[in-house]
């Protein structure tokens, strides 16, 4: 008596599945620190392989934007899992402020002057809760940054330039939901002068 026996390999042909920890869209403070939550894989005949994820993290924790995190696995036949993406937007704790004001500046020494302009407040991409005013000190032309500290608004010193002269601006004051005042100065190599700013929001 002969007897044959015949065995059948399955062939795998069936990619893995990717599930992803946590939102598929995320809010993220810049400047902080950026953990991802990851996510988790699982083959038909592999079973559990988290741990062969590849997580291509694009994520820049200290820029404003949005950004991908992409999750791939491959089992061990080589079929390739759908990749998984996560949106991760970056922002600034101090986009609250952008808008439209009314600026007015009161010089105070030497001389007595005034200047009133309608200036943008707008954000910084790499700073949090550092907001930026356009046209400030007298329309000099060059923007002038200012860090916001629960309700005190700081002028750190910088320079501001252009093609005939230099003046570096530093003060500080409070800032509310529509209101902001400023005591500043600005110096030059022989002068340095004194001003009172106030911003109104229009919205």
């Amino acid at each position: 008596m002969i007897i044959v026996a015949i065995s059948c390999n399955k062939t795998d042909d069936t990619p893995p599945i990717i599930f992803m920890n946590g939102a598929d869209t995320l809010t993220h403070i810049l400047n902080q620190p950026y953990v991802d939550e990851g996510a988790t894989a699982t083959d038909e005949t592999d079973g559990n392989i988290t741990n062969n994820i590849f997580t291509d993290n694009q994520v820049n924790e200290n820029k404003i934007g949005w950004y991908t995190v992409t999750y791939k696995v491959i089992d061990e036949a080589g079929n390739e899992a759908a990749p998984v993406k996560r949106a991760v937007f970056v922002y600034n704790e101090a986009f609250f402020y952008i808008d439209d004001y009314q600026l007015t500046e009161t010089q105070k020494y030497p001389d007595q002057n005034i200047c009133n302009n309608d200036i943008f407040i707008w954000i910084d991409s790499t700073v949090n809760y550092r907001i930026v005013f356009e046209n400030f000190a007298c329309g000099f032309g060059q923007p002038v940054y200012a860090d916001v500290f629960d309700t005190v608004l700081l002028i750190q010193f910088q320079f501001l330039t252009d093609s005939l002269s230099s003046l570096g601006i530093q003060g500080s004051g409070s800032i509310n939901d529509s209101i902001m005042q400023l005591d500043y100065t600005l110096k030059n190599d022989t002068i340095t002068t004194l001003w009172e700013a106030e911003l109104i929001r229009y919205n």
